[in-house]
């Protein structure tokens, strides 16, 4: 039971993002360094070599990286052979209907003056 409650907690600070990886140190050699001697000695000719190997540290950087979703909306065919037929219409037509005066004056035209 202790084991299965340990793993728990473990799995739980890994997802939250308390738990991180070790600075780790890679060996680099585009840094590395090299010193070449060359003596005679007696008759021949001696070569020396010194290497310097170079490390770096390495933090990995640990994040949650957004990455976009892409999204595509299809469109859905209608059907050839359906037919359609307008609504009914559920209420009567008006009897009277209701409109402008058939006597309207045109712009510019002298207006008639009735008198009562």
């Amino acid at each position: 039971m202790k084991v299965i409650a340990a793993v728990l907690c473990l799995a739980a600070a890994v997802s939250a993002g308390v738990v991180a990886p070790a600075t780790t140190l890679v060996r680099t050699p585009s840094l590395d360094s090299a010193v070449i001697q060359s003596d005679r000695v007696g008759g021949n000719f001696a070569y020396s070599t010194v290497e310097g190997h170079a490390y770096a540290a390495v933090s990995p950087v640990v994040q949650n990286v957004v990455q976009p979703v892409g999204v595509s909306y299809t469109a859905h065919q209608v059907p050839v052979g359906v037919a359609y037929s307008a609504p009914v219409a559920a209420y009567a037509a008006p009897i009277a209907a209701y409109a402008a005066p058939a006597a309207v004056a045109a712009y510019g035209a002298p207006v008639a003056k009735i008198h009562v």
